[in-house]
């Protein structure tokens, strides 16, 4: 049990939004922009550190590595079984694998077993033959042949599904506090479409631009993209940028915790007794890029140059960082809420990444105003707001709900959604904001992009026409897609319907 403790004594949860009604305006200069707008988490979540403990995080192979067999040379053992195999298991209907090493005549073999309603149709070879009888007769058959004689053992040919995700997932937190938010979005039933038996494909990347990342978290490590493409674009101080590949530690202060927090929700380790189970399923790794100081601010080159980073290449100070590891999804659980307002720069940014195939989803904002904050109001981004339990627009405290009107696209949970707080592996506290809404849909958009490889269906050709792929997918699986409404767009997504291949929105035919 995750507690809730951050209350006001009366039960009312209490948010710390970091997103003020007013936006600061910072003194850092650069020499095309006089002054920015200070950038505030939009969900800047309302937090109850908890002290349960949990097991350490297993180590989880990243899922889309290619593993060869090891040649080795073995001898077969002569095959030894007597009797009959089991009939009570899913089988084909009127099939049967018979073994006698007797050499039997073809003819006796075949009057013999014809008989007894059988008849032999393919010799498979060591002693293997198939037969065929008649649908729903096999058990008996098979008994038939066994007792002639004409079989040393008779099984049916057993039917094998696609290895599926365990549902639920082994995480103890996630059946009494994750899965009825789950369950609005039907992540459960979307994970068991995926037929993951075969992936052999790179799991898809979900850049989170945040605090940072406690990183050397056992629950979370391992779906973590190499240390090697983490970049910090900012330092201690955003006035004094100081850029550092290889390390994303947020720095010391309320909100350091913050994109602990977005990115467990995508990428949690999960079915492995850990705390909490993550929307990616181990199927997906996150990219850290921290742009916030230690004053938990960030500019507008900072973003820019986090989304350049995350789509491939930024430059800094006139330092050029390559990313190794580039990212399809950024996630900005950032916001300015100023109706109207708009970045020149960053939409010039935003625009490009979009035309390199970059998807990018941010949170609507906290502070209950008829428009969608700033990023997500561009059209380049996709807008995500915030639901309470009853799947209604969340309200947290006077003043402080999640924005709505024009630009708002999907909603996804926002409300008490258990996170990973702080550095240590067992510590966990329940969020509330649109910060914690966006990873969601974040995460949708990895699982279908991983859905389309499984499938074997490659993105458009134009990475620039990707987004608006994304785009129509989500809206065919949201609960309005024919009704938009100013107060939850087109409502939560059902990421069951994202993955799903008959879907022609999302899974185009030919």
């Amino acid at each position: 049990m995750i507690p809730n403790l951050g209350t006001k004594g009366n039960g009312e949860p209490v948010v710390q939004p970091a997103e003020p009604k007013s936006t600061a305006v910072a003194c850092w200069r650069v020499p095309t922009v006089k002054s920015f707008i200070s950038l505030a988490i939009a969900g800047w979540i309302g937090l109850a550190l908890t002290s349960c403990t949990t097991t350490q995080g297993l180590e989880v192979s990243p899922p889309c590595s290619d593993v060869g067999a090891r040649s080795q040379q073995t001898t077969v053992r002569a095959f030894s079984k007597v009797g009959l195999g089991r009939f009570d298991l899913p089988h084909a209907a009127g099939r049967l694998l018979v073994y006698q090493p007797k050499r039997l005549s073809l003819q006796s073999h075949n009057a013999g077993a014809q008989n007894l309603g059988a008849q032999r149709v393919q010799d498979l070879g060591g002693g293997w033959s198939l037969y065929r009888t008649q649908p729903g007769q096999e058990a008996k058959a098979a008994q038939q042949l066994y007792q002639q004689g004409l079989g040393q053992y008779v099984q049916p040919e057993y039917l094998y599904q696609p290895t599926s995700l365990a549902v639920p997932p082994n995480n103890p937190s996630y059946l009494t506090e994750q899965a009825p938010l789950f369950q609005q979005m039907k992540i459960e039933q979307a994970w068991q479409k995926l037929r993951t038996h075969n992936i052999n494909c790179p799991a898809p990347v979900i850049a989170v631009v945040d605090t940072g990342v406690y990183t050397q978290r056992s629950d979370l490590a391992p779906n973590l993209t190499p240390p090697d493409s983490w970049l910090d674009v900012v330092g201690e101080d955003l006035s004094n940028p100081r850029p550092t590949r290889g390390t994303v530690e947020p720095e010391p202060g309320t909100g350091a915790s913050h994109g602990t927090q977005v990115a467990s929700i995508i990428a949690a380790t999960t079915n492995n007794g850990t705390a909490l189970a993550g929307v990616g399923y181990n199927l997906l790794r996150v990219l850290p890029i921290k742009v916030f100081d230690a004053n938990q601010q960030a500019g507008t080159l900072q973003v820019a140059q986090a989304l350049e980073y995350a789509a491939g290449a930024t430059q800094i100070a006139g330092q050029l960082f390559v990313n190794p590891t580039p990212a399809q999804v950024v996630n900005l659980s950032l916001s300015v809420s100023a109706p109207g307002f708009s970045d020149p720069y960053i939409e010039h940014v935003l625009e490009q990444v979009a035309l390199q195939g970059l998807v990018v989803v941010a949170s609507s904002g906290n502070a209950d105003l008829p428009a969608v904050g700033y990023p997500a109001s561009s059209p380049f981004v996709i807008a995500v707001g915030a639901t309470d339990a009853n799947q209604a627009r969340a309200h947290w405290l006077s003043g402080y709900a999640s924005n709505y009107g024009e630009g708002l696209e999907f909603m996804a949970p926002g409300t008490g959604v258990p996170v990973a707080h702080g550095p240590n592996p067992g510590a966990y506290a329940l969020a509330y904001g649109t910060s914690a809404s966006a990873p969601f849909i974040s995460g949708a958009i990895g699982l279908y992009l991983l859905q389309q490889q499984l499938l074997g269906q490659t993105p458009p050709s134009s990475p620039s026409t990707r987004l608006a792929q994304v785009r129509a997918c989500l809206t065919s699986a949201a609960q309005n897609p024919s009704a938009w409404d100013s107060q939850i767009g087109y409502g939560l997504v059902d990421v069951s319907k994202v993955v799903e291949p008959s879907n022609p929105a999302c899974f185009p035919q030919g």
